[in-house]
């Protein structure tokens, strides 16, 4: 499995510890502590795009709050299913799946929004997960050098996840735009 990985030296920089891959398998990294984000560059279906950018996005921000089964329940209805594309709202069903098995716990916090703002953390998380569907950009400061914050960012449709012994040493950000949803998960 090929791996990229991210350590900050110490002496010139305090970034996060990040760790990614495009096989599923660097989800096991979860569960390291010495990593403050693993990052999942998943290879997806070629039309998401196109779908996306056929699909009019709605204007207004999705908030879900409550447990697994809640959430799962609330992406059933019609009024959401009309709003988003039927395979970004499976994805993001099996995300939540996904974080809530990672996290050992179903309560959770859901954001789906195309706004430009910082990360809204939601008290004491367990995992925080985000993605971007479309040509958005999520990113997060990847340290401080000689005064200068350099940031990265994600590819669109990458899933990234950030432990809670990571404290706020990741802040996750994302760029507005009209072709993009950004999910935002925080498993509680």
């Amino acid at each position: 499995m090929f791996v990229i990985e991210s350590w900050p030296d110490p002496v010139l920089a305090d970034a996060p510890r990040v760790r990614a891959s495009s096989r599923p398998e660097i989800l096991v990294d979860l569960a390291r502590t010495d990593l403050d984000m693993i990052v999942w560059t998943r290879k997806v279906p070629n039309d998401w795009q196109q779908r996306l950018q056929g699909h009019q996005l709605p204007a207004e921000d999705l908030f879900l709050d409550g447990t697994l089964n809640d959430i799962l329940s609330q992406l059933k209805r019609s009024a959401i299913r009309e709003r988003y594309p039927a395979f970004m709202i499976e994805d993001v069903e099996q995300t939540a799946a996904l974080a809530a098995a990672f996290a050992v716990s179903d309560r959770m916090v859901l954001r789906l929004t195309s706004e430009q703002q910082p990360e809204q953390p939601f008290g004491k998380t367990k995992l925080r997960a985000f993605c971007c569907y479309g040509s958005g950009q999520l990113h997060w400061k990847s340290g401080t050098f000689n005064g200068y914050d350099p940031t990265s960012s994600l590819s669109p449709f990458d899933l990234a996840f950030v432990p809670s012994w990571s404290g706020d040493r990741v802040r996750v950000s994302c760029e507005a735009s009209p072709q993009a949803v950004y999910l935002a998960l925080s498993v509680l």
